[in-house]
């Protein structure tokens, strides 16, 4: 095992490939670290480059940002309390200006000028187009060691050139997949003009989706063979916490700074690691973005790392002071605790109590305004409640009206400082506390073993600090909010104070009311009202527009703001050659064209970078967070998703919580607990506001566009079939016979069930699902009249059936029956009566001349024989079945009175009126007692 204290040089990545490019140039590895310090989660890769010993440690995958940087350099000087030396080393996003002729796979070397140490953080919170920028901190300089190993090395790459490429080449040996570290294609690197934009949601590659011709590329001429290429260039480097994917910020940023590469970590590193940065160039840092540079950019940079490591004399190492004792010493336990903090001195009172504005979006100036949501926020503002939260589905407008009134409070209330919270991950939650430190300028808020959110929350608790709004957006995961940084949940950190308040925004009511304490201080956010749609459609377009077209677009979006902001921003992308009338049949023209409109990922700048504007991925992101709470009710949702978006019956949704389609045995303790999983999963999808009870007890809604957005989630993360599947499970299973009695329930589930019937199933199990329902749709269809439809797919019932079960089968007998049917209600009755007898010769053999089922096909030949004027025929199986009926199910049994009613109909047709009178007032007289006066069958009799 190796000694921690034995590792002078300390080497930070930030993902995988650059992890592999940096054990490359390790001229050997050494073993694990024989301990590591209390809370350390860092992996670790220890090793050695010349006379040096070398700790490489990577932020955890999938953890980029200024944060995460921070939280692995802290750590590992706790660790290796001998560091004296700091790189952040890896890949970068270039900013090619006419100045500086950067290319891909050029290494970029923050310089340090200007009294700053060649990097700085530019953006807090958000980066607006269009916006000038403002310098929130510059990386400390690196020690001078390294500033003179720097100009030695510059100097002698200027005299002699650098063997950069010759190095990777040769340590591309110890890669065992090492052709996505090899260097790609010149052709490949293709710098596209500012205004060319990859759309987000493109399955396709730049060539395909945005040209490769001089139209879209700028034109650089090739390096001269005194020009080192790649090239190495010296100046500095821009950091923020998201990735920089727009070509006219970075121009903007670029000309205004002279910056020559964006990246996502280095600014983390600020009063915490002091270090040279080394980028290798992956890409323009714009949307045209892909991997193949990545390996060997990242490659490069640790070439040039290298190769600065074997610049520095061993004694200058010695003699530079541990970065633990530049930045204070650090407990020798590693805690992060602030017990006996003393928050008495600051370093600028007046700043600290003077009022702030901390939030990271301008007001919408097409804003418009919701009155009822609106007179609440201010209501509950003003109450004597601390806290309060808005409710609703991503992209329903609860972070604009929390903006906005922001923005609206700054105006009336100016001694009121308001300061805004990410709360969707850890890392946003603790930045977003680390920018209101900075803020307010709090002391120890860059010591390394200060607890920042609990440094923030005391100070804010402070009677003699000016009143305060705390915005808290995106607190959707409970998890989150209530799991521990190590000492206290998170929630714990967010400040109590009279006088000032949490308006808290959530897509969970759950979260929402854990948070507030009170489910009266819970807004749940709608969907616009018609009127605020097309205002805000109409100010968005910011032209005039047909008011036809207009209201068909809102109501097919449903009055959801996100969507019409992103249907308003594609329609200005492609103007003139889209309009509202063109979108919308666009729209309407497929199920696929509808799912790359509503992945348009252009819209509203008022959202947090990297965040999408397209609805499919915001509803996504919701989806995944269900799922991962809780994944039966993300089963529920799937399902709910394949059925019509309004009258949901739930009785269709029950079993189906426990996994069982058909379940028998639904009053049994198994189906009571299926019934109690159902209520929680329908609690979970009411709370994150995608499912609503209707007006109407046991129906739900959905909106049509968020099960479109599921399917689409399923379609690309889960089985569709699955769950096409078990929709034809429950039709089958719940969808009756077309009795007058049931008509009701037929009437429900039509719109459900209609997509079913147009698609035969491919597997013979759900053949024979859908032959059913296809039976009994085709008897409700007849009792409504739609004879030529019934036909068709009860024709379809027959063959599967015939063909799976056979001719004789019950179930196929029953669908011949049904197609007989249809035959009758046509007037076709010679090839009515062919089937009848057909059905009932085989049910008299197969179940018996007794059996119900044999009865009703003599019912239905008696009915065929009547219609061609054969009574005598008629007569003869109506008294057979008549008695027959009585005798097994009684005189009064509704089956017995229809028989006793066709026998006297028979018999008025023989014009024996005395026996039919007789015999239909008894019918009657029956049939009222037993089905009721309203009862068709009742009202036929008294005919």
């Amino acid at each position: 095992m190796s000694d921690p204290q034995a590792y002078a040089v300390g080497w930070i990545c930030a993902i995988t490939a650059e992890s592999v490019a940096a054990r490359a140039f390790l001229d050997e590895e050494h073993a694990a670290p024989r301990q590591v310090a209390q809370h350390d989660n860092n992996s670790y890769v220890l090793g050695k480059i010349g006379n040096y010993n070398v700790v490489i440690a990577a932020l955890p995958d999938g953890q980029y940002g200024t944060t995460s940087a921070a939280t692995v350099a802290r750590d590992m000087l706790h660790s290796f309390p001998n560091v004296r030396i700091g790189l952040m080393v890896g890949i970068g996003g270039g900013a090619p200006t006419q100045k500086h002729d950067i290319r891909l796979g050029d290494v970029v070397v923050s310089s340090p000028g200007n009294g700053n140490g060649g990097v700085f953080q530019y953006d807090f919170g958000k980066t607006i187009q269009n916006c000038s920028f403002q310098t929130t901190g510059f990386l400390n300089q690196p020690p001078v060691l390294l500033q003179t190993a720097l100009a030695t090395l510059k100097s002698t790459y200027e005299m002699r050139g650098h063997q950069l490429v010759d190095n990777v080449n040769k340590n591309l040996e110890r890669i065992k997949k090492r052709s996505k570290y090899r260097q790609p294609a010149p052709a490949s690197d293709r710098l596209y003009k500012s205004y060319i934009i990859h759309p987000s949601s493109s399955p396709h590659g730049c060539d395909a989706e945005c040209g490769d011709d001089d139209a879209c590329l700028i034109s650089r001429h090739k390096r001269d063979e005194e020009d080192d290429d790649p090239a190495i260039h010296y100046g500095l480097i821009a950091s923020g916490n998201q990735l920089m994917k727009d070509a006219r910020i970075r121009d903007n940023l670029a000309a205004e700074r002279d910056v020559l590469c964006f990246e996502m970590e280095a600014a983390g590193l600020m009063n915490h690691f002091p270090c040279l940065v080394i980028r290798g160039i992956c890409d323009y840092s714009d949307s045209h973005k892909n991997k193949a540079w990545q390996g060997f950019a990242a490659m490069m940079a640790a070439a040039y790392a290298r190769d600065l490591l074997h610049q520095i004399a061993p004694s200058s190492v010695e003699a530079e002071r541990q970065i633990r004792e530049v930045l204070g010493s650090i407990p020798p336990n590693g805690s992060h605790g602030v017990k006996g903090l003393k928050l008495s001195k600051v370093e600028h009172l007046s700043i600290a109590r003077n009022p702030h504005f901390v939030v990271p979006f301008p007001s919408d100036p097409d804003f418009v305004n919701r009155s009822d949501i609106w007179t609440w926020i201010e209501e509950r503002y003003a109450g004597p409640n601390s806290r309060f939260a808005l409710v609703g589905m991503g992209g329903f407008g609860k972070s604009q009206m929390a903006i906005h009134f922001a923005h609206q409070l700054r105006a009336t209330s100016p001694k009121t400082s308001i300061f805004w919270v990410n709360a969707n991950t850890k890392a946003t939650f603790e930045e977003s506390y680390r920018s209101i430190a900075d803020i307010l300028a709090l002391p120890r808020r860059h010591d390394l073993d200060v607890n920042i959110l609990a440094l923030v929350r005391d100070w804010l608790q402070r009677e003699d600090v000016s009143p305060w709004l705390m915005i808290i957006d995106n607190a959707d995961d409970v998890k989150i909010l209530f799991s521990k940084d190590g000492i206290e949940t998170y929630i714990s950190y967010l400040p109590n104070r009279n006088k000032s308040k949490i308006l808290v925004t959530s897509r969970s009511r759950d979260a929402a009311e854990r948070l507030t304490g009170n489910a009266n201080m819970v807004y749940a956010v709608p969907t616009m009202e018609k009127e605020q749609a097309l205002q805000l459609l109409q100010r968005k377009l910011g032209r005039d527009v047909n008011e036809a077209d207009a209201l068909r677009l809102i109501h097919t979006l449903e009055c959801i703001p996100l969507a019409v902001n992103q249907a308003v921003a594609y329609i200005h992308r492609r103007s003139p050659r889209v309009t509202v009338e063109s979108y919308l049949e666009e729209f309407h023209n497929s199920e696929r064209r509808k799912g790359t409109l509503l992945r348009s990922d252009r819209g509203d700048i008022r959202r947090y970078d990297g965040v999408s504007n397209s609805v499919v991925v915001t509803w996504q992101v919701t989806f995944e967070q269900i799922k991962r709470e809780q994944p039966r009710a993300a089963n529920l949702l799937s399902l709910m998703s394949y059925f019509h978006a309004q009258n949901i019956p739930e009785y269709m949704l029950h079993d189906y919580s426990s996994g069982n389609i058909g379940s028998e045995g639904a009053n049994d303790k198994h189906g009571e607990t299926s019934n109690i999983d159902f209520e929680d999963d329908l609690d979970v999808l009411r709370g994150y506001s995608l499912v609503t009870m209707t007006a109407t007890p046991g129906l739900l809604e959905m909106h049509s566009l968020v099960q479109f957005c599921t399917k689409v989630w399923i379609s690309e993360f889960g089985s569709p079939d699955q769950w096409k599947t078990l929709i034809l499970q429950a039709a089958s299973e719940h969808f009756p016979s077309g009795v007058f009695e049931t008509w009701q329930q037929c009437q429900t589930l039509m719109p459900h069930i209609q997509p079913l019937l147009d698609k035969q199933p491919s597997e013979e199990r759900d053949q024979l699902e859908w032959s059913k329902l296809l039976t009994n749709v085709s008897w409700y269809l007849v009792m409504l009249g739609n004879y030529f439809r019934a036909e068709v797919i009860v024709r379809q019932a027959v063959t599967i059936r015939t063909e799976i079960l056979g001719q004789e089968h019950p179930s196929t007998l029953t669908s011949m029956a049904n197609l007989a049917s249809t035959f009758w209600n046509q007037g076709r009755w010679k090839e009515a009566e062919g089937l009848e007898v057909r059905v009932m010769e085989t049910r008299k053999r197969v179940l018996g001349e007794e059996h119900p089922s044999t009865l009703t096909s003599m019912v239905n030949l008696a009915s065929t024989f009547w219609n061609q004027g054969r009574w005598k025929e008629a007569e003869e199986l109506d008294v057979r079945v008549m008695e027959t009926r009585k005798t097994l199910l009684g005189e009064e049994h509704p089956s017995t009175l229809t028989s006793m009613h066709n026998l006297a109909f028979t018999w008025k047709k023989q014009e024996r009126w005395e026996d039919a009178t007789e015999l239909l007032q008894d019918c009657f007289h029956r049939r009222e007692n037993v089905l009721g006066a309203d009862h068709p069958d009742t009202m036929s009799s008294a005919s």
